[in-house]
């Protein structure tokens, strides 16, 4: 009998193990477009506050900008601090000044994967939507982004 029940044990703790491992696996391709296009949709919403608070103080963006000031900005002029919380908690995000812009990248937290760079050149999309793409982007600033602003 105490042989069954310490067989019974193993078993349950290796459909344990085995059900976690599954519950941890790589989501679906349909379900990081339905989360990274909802990102996207903050993330330009976020861009038209950014600026529209730097150009209410008559200002450009500073050449300081970074992620810090970034989150600073929004944690002033967001209404819904919980989306920006979550974009905070949930990916690796940079920011730098452009030309009296800016531009905000997002990449994975535990990869060196660029999701989406947001250059606020058109604040109603995000122009760098690298999740699309047929292989990963390195989690770099794009050099060449006045392309993607015309």
């Amino acid at each position: 009998m105490r042989r069954f029940v310490l067989q019974m044990a193993a078993f349950l703790l290796v459909a344990l193990i085995a059900g976690c491992n599954h519950g941890g696996s790589l989501k679906s391709s349909e379900e990081q477009t339905r989360e990274y296009s909802a990102t996207a949709v903050s993330l330009s919403d976020f861009s038209m506050k950014v600026i529209a608070y730097f150009q209410s103080q008559g200002q450009s963006v500073p050449e300081t900008f970074d992620a810090g000031q970034f989150f600073t900005v929004l944690e002033k002029t967001y209404p819904d601090q919980d989306r920006v919380n979550s974009i905070r908690g949930s990916y690796k995000v940079s920011a730098r000044p452009l030309e009296g812009g800016y531009s905000v990248m997002l990449c994975d937290m535990r990869e060196d994967r660029k999701i989406m760079e947001d250059l606020s050149c058109h604040l109603n999309r995000v122009e760098i939507r690298s999740w699309e793409g047929d292989k990963p982007a390195p989690c770099v600033f794009e050099d060449n982004w006045k392309q993607y602003c015309q």
